[in-house]
């Protein structure tokens, strides 16, 4: 789903068309395949055959990936090292180019697999999101995995994982996680206090996102009481950084699936109830000024002390203030309170948001595929794969590490740090709905990037508008409750309803 690094919201759109215009690229990648031994099911090594590995003669595994930093580093490193036992053993050389951000990488990619001109050759593996995995496979670019991993093999990773790989009309294993990471809501523990203490609502106190829509509402009126000579001053409470993920993971824990995709087929739900409620919590909060949202990320927003608690991804925890600044360039040092995503109260659903881009398997020979598969193989390997996961600042993908032994046993970090100490919570909370809650992602469909897109900005995009609004009346010298009375009633929310309704249903026409 979402998270910090997103493909570009042109990226689908823009290589869709080339690729279901013309059936030509599968055609003439059917047939360099077939000169070069591959099947139509990527030519796959059962764990029951013998292997197409010759230690004599070995295979080049290019591996693209968008790491920076110590990241980059850590991955280099694990790659040097398989390369020096594994593969050594095993006949495989693993080359990685980092494409330095993800919208990059899919970019190029899909170049690559065009055949467009000064494009780089094609890699075997790639880290992409499910939108551009989705393209891959329309243009028969993906060798499934199936066949290289035992059924015993595949369950002991977080089922949610794998499941997200399997998206097309045979449910073949076309994507496998190495790193994943979901959403956590932390607060400014500090600056709540006061604030817990004059309410009785404490950090603690909030299990629900109707919980935390109250509590906004009481935060600002009593921000705004504060200063009984300035009218409608309070502040927002809370901010989120991906309203996509509020949109999507909301309506399936509410019981109306926005989007599933049951091998290649598509069925629609958007049930006017489940958007009423999503509405009810993100949008009528936001135009009253009880959330906000003001620098690009919600962390920077609590950096300035502009709210108190936020939901973002728990691989971007490392961003969270340790001292907020005010306005007045005081500065003054804070705890944070986290805890796993608030659900909503009437629930059907019990699950968990998963992000992060997966690996898929370009076709390539049998040996190249194979030796591809064992490198996967080798950097999922629980406890590498944890050491991995954790010098990066996000979860591993398998269930033995997701535990909280393993992760402190494996977390380096100075914990009397304060930033250290954030990262371990989110590893540990990440790890525990991991272990406990299913991990969901809406799988990709024709037009599924802009759909989202549309979604998230029907929402989100509204509310700042209609905020802006609300704010300009304020100045006017009229009352909140007057300033938003337009915006707060059944006929205006069914309006944009309908007409989101009709907008989805356009571009998954297209």
């Amino acid at each position: 789903m979402s998270e910090f690094n997103h493909e570009g919201d042109n990226i689908m759109k823009k290589h869709s068309r080339n690729f279901l215009r013309t059936g030509a690229l599968a055609m003439a990648m059917t047939l360099m395949l077939s000169l070069t031994g591959c099947s139509s099911s990527g030519g796959a090594t059962t764990p029951s055959k013998s292997s197409e590995l010759d230690p004599k003669n070995p295979v080049t595994v290019t591996v693209w990936n968008y790491y920076n930093g110590d990241q980059l580093a850590a991955f280099e490193q694990m790659v040097e090292d398989f390369n020096s036992t594994v593969g050594l053993e095993k006949g495989i050389v693993v080359m990685t180019v980092s494409q330095g951000d993800i919208t990059t990488l899919a970019d190029s990619l899909l170049d690559s697999v065009e055949g467009k001109a000064g494009a780089q050759e094609i890699p075997t593996l790639a880290a992409v999101y499910s939108e551009t995995a989705y393209i891959l496979d329309q243009a028969d670019a993906l060798a499934p995995m199936d066949a290289y991993f035992t059924d015993e093999e595949l369950t002991a990773y977080v089922p949610g994982f794998i499941d997200e790989g399997r998206f097309n009309e045979n449910n073949e294993l076309l994507q496998f996680p190495i790193l994943k990471s979901t959403e956590i809501f932390t607060a400014n523990k500090t600056d709540w206090e006061p604030f817990a203490a004059d309410t009785d609502i404490t950090l603690e106190s909030l299990k629900t996102k109707e919980d935390l829509t109250a509590a906004a509402k009481t935060y600002y009126e009593w921000t705004d009481a504060q200063t009984p000579d300035i009218a409608n001053d309070g502040k927002a409470l809370y901010g989120r950084d991906s309203v996509g993920n509020y949109i999507y993971l909301g309506a399936y824990q509410l019981g109306h699936e926005l989007f599933n995709v049951e091998n290649g087929e598509l069925t629609v739900d958007m049930d006017r109830d489940t958007f009423k409620t999503l509405w009810d919590n993100y949008y009528i909060p936001y135009i009253n000024g009880y959330f906000g949202s003001y620098a690009k990320f919600s962390s920077e927003d609590a950096k300035t002390g502009k709210i108190l608690a936020l939901t973002s991804s728990s691989s971007g925890v490392s961003y969270l203030p340790t001292a907020v600044t005010l306005a007045d360039d005081t500065t003054h040092d804070i705890e944070i309170y986290a805890t796993k995503a608030l659900p909503f109260a009437n629930a059907e659903n019990n699950a968990v948001v998963q992000q992060g881009a997966s690996y898929c398997l370009l076709k390539a020979t049998p040996a190249q595929q194979e030796g591809a598969v064992e490198f996967l193989k080798y950097s999922t390997d629980s406890e590498r794969n944890l050491t991995f996961a954790v010098q990066s600042g996000y979860s591993p993908v398998t269930l033995a590490a997701n535990t909280e032994e393993a992760i402190t046993g494996s977390y380096s970090g100075d914990t009397s740090n304060a930033k250290d100490q954030n990262m371990l919570n989110a590893l540990l909370i990440s790890a525990d709905v991991f272990n406990n809650d299913p991990a969901y992602a809406t799988k990709p469909f024709n037009g599924s990037k802009d759909v989202r897109t549309t979604l998230e900005s029907a929402l989100k995009d509204t509310a700042v508008a209609d905020r802006a609004a609300v704010v300009t009346a304020l100045d006017s010298g009229s009352s909140l409750e007057d300033a938003v009375a337009q915006f707060t009633t059944d006929e205006y929310f069914d309006t944009w309803f309908n007409n989101l309704n009709d907008e989805v249903n356009a571009l998954i026409k297209q």
